[in-house]
Formats: structure tokens, sequence, C-alpha cells
């Protein structure tokens, strides 16, 4: 078959590549970013919030959540992106 003579043909002249599977694509996961903390939120992860004029956020955990209804800054707090990106950390 054709696939098989390509794949002859890499054996023969090309190094194959480490990957175990390199015949199928990698996974794709979507991902959302959190409102807050600008960390990656997986499938299954975090909890939505609708204000009432229709902005989405999405927060990671129930603690930035509060942190958010508290309206406390990201970027008082040492552990959020928003920090280490004011103090070029």
């Amino acid at each position: 078959s054709v696939l098989a003579r390509s794949f002859s043909f890499r054996v023969a002249y090309a190094p194959l590549p480490r990957r175990r599977f390199f015949f199928f694509p990698a996974m794709v996961i979507k991902t959302e970013l959190c409102h807050f903390t600008e960390y990656r939120i997986y499938p299954g992860r975090g909890q939505r919030f609708i204000a009432k004029d229709g902005k989405v956020s999405f927060f990671i955990t129930s603690k930035v959540d509060s942190l958010f209804h508290q309206r406390i800054k990201a970027v008082k707090l040492r552990w959020t992106q928003a920090w280490r990106r004011m103090n070029k950390k």
C-alpha cells in the first residue's frame, strides 16, 4: 500500500521521531484562563460567575472567587501572575 511504502521510505532515509505514536496528532484540551489569577483552568474545574451586566468571569477556585468579590486586587497577592508581572519576576 501507499502508506507502507512511505513508512519504509522514512525508515530507510531518516531517523524516526522518538515519540511512540508519531502518526497521531497530540490531543488538544480546551483550557480557559482564570479571570483573577490567570492560571489555566482545565475542563471540570473552576466556577463561572456572570455579573449583572453580563460580563463572564471564570475562577479556578472558591478562594479566588472570594477574593474577587471582596475586591482585593490580584496585583497585591504574591502568588498571582499579575503580581509577578508587576514586580518583574
